[in-house]
């Protein structure tokens, strides 16, 4: 079992400074995740909305990043969440920016993706059928779709960490 506790939350960010990690606002329902039951848990920082938060097991440790969504002042479309493959109407899915850990992301370097806006990608692939503005790959089978996701969302954070090129 992997619970989060807000110290391990703070301590887990990778790519913020100590002092950002310490402002972020805890989402009430993220102290006491098990991370083994979920392979992330999101979230908005109610006091600052151009923050957002991901946490995550990977490569054997709690792996936490901060993201920021691109400002959008287009028309929102319909549009596909790069790491739970589904399909949101309404402009439900958001490109999110993560400095690159380190360095780099001193210098200004960072990953980009399409998530859905409000980072609940564990329970949008578990959904058993689609909605009219939520529509996720039911072709396969739940197995492999969470798996999928979890394939991705490495990716993603290894990218982040520098451990592989930008996806």
């Amino acid at each position: 079992m992997t619970v989060l506790t807000a110290d391990a939350v703070r301590r887990s960010m990778i790519n913020c400074s100590k002092g950002d990690a310490k402002r972020m606002t805890l989402a009430d329902d993220v102290v006491g995740t098990d991370l083994e039951e979920v392979e992330f848990v999101g979230w908005r920082d109610p006091r600052m909305p151009q923050r957002a938060y991901l946490v995550s097991l990977h490569e054997g440790a709690v792996t936490g990043v901060l993201l920021r969504p691109a400002a959008g002042d287009g028309p929102r479309r319909t549009a596909m969440c790069a790491l739970c493959r589904t399909t949101r109407s309404g402009g439900d899915v958001t490109l999110f920016t993560a400095p690159r850990a380190g360095a780099v992301g001193r210098d200004g370097n960072t990953v980009g993706t399409y998530i859905c806006d409000d980072l609940a990608c564990p329970a949008t692939t578990r959904l058993e059928k689609a909605t009219p503005s939520i529509m996720p790959d039911l072709s396969h089978p739940l197995d492999e779709r969470v798996a999928g996701l979890r394939v991705r969302l490495d990716t993603f954070l290894a990218s982040i960490r520098g451990t592989v090129d930008a996806v």
